[in-house]
Order: C-alpha cells, then sequence, then structure tokens
C-alpha cells in the first residue's frame, strides 16, 4: 500500500522538479494549451482564457504551484526531511 509520507514527497518533488524547469525554460509547458478559438461547436461556451490541457496542463499548474508558493514547499521539504531522518 501507498503510504501518506510518500504521495506527499512525490507531490513535492513533483512541484518543484516542475517549477526548476520552468525556470529553464519560460515556455516549456506553455505549447501545449488549448486556443479557445480550437472549438469547432459554436454552441458550446468556453471562456476567453488559453485551457493548458493533458498532463502538459497538470505539470504547468504545478509550476505555478512551485513559483508562488516556494517558501511554503521549502518548509514542507525541510519538515519532510525532519520527519524521515529523526521520527521514522
Amino acid at each position: 500500500l501507498l503510504m501518506m509520507e510518500n504521495q506527499i514527497m512525490v507531490l513535492l518533488l513533483f512541484i518543484s522538479t516542475t517549477a526548476y524547469l520552468r525556470s529553464l525554460y519560460p515556455t516549456i509547458f506553455d505549447s501545449y494549451k488549448q486556443s479557445s478559438n480550437d472549438n469547432l461547436d459554436p454552441s458550446i461556451a468556453i471562456d476567453n482564457k488559453d485551457k493548458h490541457i493533458g498532463f502538459y496542463g497538470l505539470c504547468w499548474k504545478a509550476s505555478r504551484i512551485g513559483e508562488r508558493l516556494s517558501p511554503y514547499i521549502s518548509v514542507s521539504f525541510i519538515v519532510m526531511a525532519i520527519y524521515i531522518i529523526f521520527i521514522k
């Protein structure tokens, strides 16, 4: 079974990795977005923003979280490291 600590560690590593990749290549996740003009059915209402879809959309969202909440992500890494070294 998957343990909660492992899931949190994978999530933190995923967020920090995508934020690091976005800092190296700023448009890495932007090239995989679906424009609202791509809608073939005019009866379906889509707002004017571009949609980030699929796995690259998930990476884009994780990189945004890593950019905007980087102090909290860093503190989470420190807490997780202390937990793994001393408690577990």
